[in-house]
């Protein structure tokens, strides 16, 4: 312990020095001057003040890239490792080769988690208390390092939670695909909300098979809250394709239960009543299988109405279509049946006219066939009518089989149609080939009648000739055609006993009345010719007889004229008068011609 004298002593040697010191600076001053005193003061106040300022600005600086060191390792410290790390742990359970990768990766988080407590966050600390007191020696390197250190604590942890997360991602993954099927169910119920007054009737099940859908949804919760991921998957695959089955009959159901309770029963109820009016008409329907046809429509019916009740609908469409395309069928065949009925009755009249006229003109050709082969020596081709009739009869006994087919009345007439249609076209050809016969045998009948006319003719002409040569009695020309006109008749005659010796050759008689026609027609001309000539002697000499008396060379001429026309020598009795008559008075002949050209008309 110090004694008070040696405080004592020790003042008084301190202000010994103070007073020393302070000397020192006096004499200083002295030394430099108070001027230069007071700048160097100034500036060394400035710097201080400078630096300062320097040391505030960098010790704010590093506080904030602390600050900012810390928020971004407390980001980093916020990411899901733990937690996701605990949700694979809970997969691994179920997934057990995932158990590997689960220690792996905790494995790899305490080493992250160690290293960011025992070196990243000590660090910080230090630099952290370092600032606190204002000791920025060093602080630059060490926020260097930090910064380095964060980075890896960085790219460890995201690399991490990179890998921890493909394995959490099967959850999230298995997550979206149920609320993807959920929508697609979702979906399916409003469109059942939509016609469910159209089928819920019907289809009494729908309602327990949407209760099964939501028990599986539920289940399927409890899988995913399990971990069950794989049955998870599994099971969300079946429930969709439930949903799409489902969404399916859904779509088709409204449609294939309005064919099965509206449209086939309503094409049923038409066959029903067509069946009914054809029983009341007699018709035969067995011939179109109506029954068996029936009641394979009605069968169909009741099994597709059974299918569809429990969604069996398979094919349904195609099995509608076919009963649709049966009824169509059934029902077309008997509108076509009653169609045909008056068809028949119309066709089979026809026919049956018809076979009954072919008949009736087939006696009256075989009495004609027998009349000119008696009458008439037939060289050129012709209908036998013989055997014709033997191919008709064999028709008629076909149109009496059918006759009796239909008494019996087990036919449909649309078949029989066309067996009617076939008997009237073979019949037709029987009536072409008796219409070639009679169109033969008029010609036959019309070549004799003109034999007979022309040979009728040949004795009116005859008639004329001698009735003229009578009538202006011309002995002359009776006596020189006399003998040509006896035998024109002789002609007449034999052909007309030629035409009566039966059966004649047509072609001969038509021959023989041709060139007697032409001889006696030739006679008629030569003999009218002669008494127009004779009757023009008798003009000219007439006409003559004027200029007797005047000039004698005309009455020597008509002198001989007249002799001439006694001797029957008309042609040069003419010449001669007409001669002396054109000396007298030119021209006088022409008008002779014209004159007697009246006469004969």
């Amino acid at each position: 312990m110090m004694k008070s004298y040696d405080i004592y002593d020790t003042i008084k040697e301190c202000k010994r020095k103070d007073f020393g010191y302070m000397d020192g600076i006096m004499e200083f001053i002295e030394k430099i001057g108070t001027r230069n005193l007071i700048f160097a003061g100034v500036g060394l106040v400035v710097l201080i003040i400078l630096f300062l300022f320097y040391r505030g600005m960098r010790l704010r600086k590093y506080r904030k890239l602390i600050v900012d060191i810390e928020n971004r390792m407390n980001a980093i410290k916020s990411l899901p490792l733990q937690y996701r790390l605990g949700r694979v742990q809970s997969i691994s359970k179920n997934m057990p080769d995932i158990v590997e990768q689960y220690e792996e990766y905790a494995a790899e988080f305490e080493k992250i988690s160690d290293f960011q407590k025992n070196e990243l966050a000590v660090l910080v600390n230090e630099v952290d208390e370092q600032l606190f007191y204002g000791k920025l020696r060093k602080v630059s390197k060490k926020m260097k390092e930090l910064n380095e250190m964060l980075d890896v604590y960085e790219n460890d942890s995201q690399a991490l939670l990179t890998k921890i997360e493909k394995i959490t991602e099967i959850e999230n993954i298995q997550r979206i695909e149920i609320i993807r099927v959920k929508e697609k169910y979702r979906q399916t119920i409003d469109q059942f909300e939509s016609i469910r007054f159209k089928v819920e009737e019907f289809v009494p099940s729908l309602l327990d098979i949407f209760n099964e859908v939501d028990d599986s949804f539920v289940q399927l919760e409890g899988m995913m809250n399990n971990q069950r991921f794989e049955d998870a998957k599994n099971f969300t695959g079946e429930i969709e394709e439930r949903v799409d089955w489902l969404n399916q009959r859904l779509e088709d159901l409204p449609s294939y239960i309005a064919v099965v309770r509206q449209y086939i029963p309503k094409k049923i109820n038409h066959i029903d009543t067509l069946i009914e009016e054809m029983s009341k008409e007699s018709f035969s329907l067995n011939q179109l299988e109506v029954d068996s046809r029936y009641d394979s429509i009605k069968k169909t019916l009741e099994e597709c109405v059974v299918h569809i009740k429990h969604l069996e609908l398979d094919d349904m469409g195609t099995i509608l279509q076919g009963e649709a395309d049966a009824i169509d069928r059934l029902i077309h065949d008997l509108e076509v049946e009653q169609q045909a009925y008056h068809e028949f009755k119309e066709k089979w009249d026809a026919c049956y006219s018809l076979i009954t006229e072919i008949y009736d003109q087939y006696k009256q050709a075989l009495i004609d066939s027998n009349r000119i082969n008696s009458l008439y020596v037939i060289n050129e081709e012709h209908i036998e009518i013989d055997e014709r009739f033997q191919e008709f009869d064999k028709i008629l006994r076909e149109s009496y089989d059918l006759e009796e087919e239909m008494n019996k009345g087990d036919f449909a007439y649309s078949q029989m149609i066309a067996k009617v249609e076939l008997l009237k076209d073979r019949a037709s050809v029987h009536q072409d080939d008796l219409n070639t016969f009679f169109a033969f045998r008029d010609h036959l009948y019309l070549q004799e009648q003109r034999a007979i006319d022309e040979l009728e003719n040949i004795n009116i002409v005859l008639l004329e000739i001698k009735s003229e040569i009578k009538n202006k009695h011309l002995p002359m020309i009776n006596e020189s055609y006399k003998d040509y006109i006896q035998d024109s008749y002789d002609k007449a005659a034999q052909i007309q006993a030629y035409r009566m010796n039966r059966p004649v050759e047509l072609s001969e008689l038509s021959k023989r009345v041709d060139g007697a026609r032409d001889v006696i027609y030739k006679l008629y001309d030569n003999v009218h010719n002669l008494i127009v000539t004779a009757e023009m002697v008798e003009e000219a000499i007439v006409f003559g007889n004027r200029y007797r008396s005047t000039f004698l060379e005309v009455n020597t001429e008509l002198t001989k004229a007249e002799v001439l026309f006694r001797n029957g020598e008309y042609t040069k009795a003419l010449s001669t008068a007409v001669d002396i008559i054109e000396k007298i008075q030119p021209g006088s002949y022409e008008t002779l011609i014209k004159k007697s050209t009246e006469k004969s008309e």
